[in-house]
């Protein structure tokens, strides 16, 4: 049987580097960035370098998710392309709808074999997961097991944040399980974690230092029984966060040696828009990911 010509898509919540997207020719849906009532599209009208060149002057940003009409778009033109499948890849469905459109939209272009994953993640919790589920499909494993395999893909990445403040993601709507813990959280320097496809809380710390030594600990600790197919990825979003990514990564390096670990891979990016939309600019991030076993 001839295998399917396929395409792979993901979204700007995903968090896609340049050379991810052009190892595997990635097709692109962006995200709706809204600043002060104007709407621009992710990674095509606006880039990252423009987004954080305007967003301290504006009041209110924002974002909206592609409509079902647009994804019917999407995938019409893959198919134009000569595609007969579509693998398509979106940042959490509990932190956006690009998932739920992107499902009522899949049926109305015959012809073209959509799939829709949900990473029930975001940032480089999204990206990690799409990566893993491109590598297998072009691997030539069938998607059935990909779609098996995806609850223990997803448990293996971590996404850890700092931020200076969290009135971003409380007034975004995107804190999540953090919502009865706003008021210490504020007083405190918070460290946060995607879970089961949200924005929780995972410590407060007395200080920057203390965070930072918390996110480079808790990545150790995840991976000291997750040490296949490691991964590291450190993003930053203005840039007087860089610094802080670049010691929390320092801090999880120095620690590597203690554990089992025989090769790495690392990823260094600046959040996208989409992911700034919901976190503000102040934040930072250290995520990793680990495999118990090879999936």
């Amino acid at each position: 049987m001839t295998e399917k010509k396929t395409a792979f898509m993901v979204d700007s919540g995903c968090e896609p580097t340049q050379a991810f997207m052009q190892k595997y020719n990635l097709e692109f849906v962006g995200i709706n960035i809204v600043l002060d009532g104007t709407i621009y599209i992710d990674g095509e009208q606006l880039i990252q370098e423009q987004f954080y060149a305007k967003v301290d002057g504006v009041k209110n940003f924002a974002t909206t998710p592609p409509t079902q009409s647009d994804m019917i778009k999407k995938y019409m033109d893959i198919k134009a392309k000569g595609y007969e499948r579509v693998i398509d890849i979106h940042m959490s469905s509990k932190l956006s709808q690009v998932v739920a459109n992107s499902n009522a939209a899949k049926g109305f272009v015959p012809g073209l074999e959509v799939h829709v994953f949900d990473t029930q993640s975001v940032s480089a919790g999204g990206y990690f997961v799409a990566e893993k589920i491109i590598e297998m499909v072009t691997a030539g494993r069938p998607v059935t097991e990909v779609e098996a395999a995806l609850p223990e893909i997803t448990r293996s990445a971590q996404v850890l944040i700092s931020a200076s403040t969290l009135k971003f993601f409380v007034k975004n709507g995107r804190i999540g399980k953090a919502k009865g813990l706003v008021g210490s959280l504020l007083r405190m320097k918070p460290v946060l974690i995607i879970d089961d496809g949200l924005v929780a809380p995972f410590s407060t710390e007395k200080g920057m230092e203390k965070a930072i030594d918390r996110m480079a600990d808790a990545s150790l600790e995840f991976l000291s029984s997750r040490t296949h197919n490691v991964k590291i990825y450190k993003a930053f979003g203005s840039d007087n966060n860089k610094p802080y990514m670049d010691l929390a990564f320092e801090r999880l390096l120095a620690k590597l040696p203690m554990i089992p670990i025989k090769d790495y891979q690392v990823i260094s990016g600046r959040g996208w828009p989409t992911v700034t939309c919901h976190s503000g600019p102040e934040v930072f991030a250290l995520s990793v990911y680990g495999e118990c076993d090879p999936i």
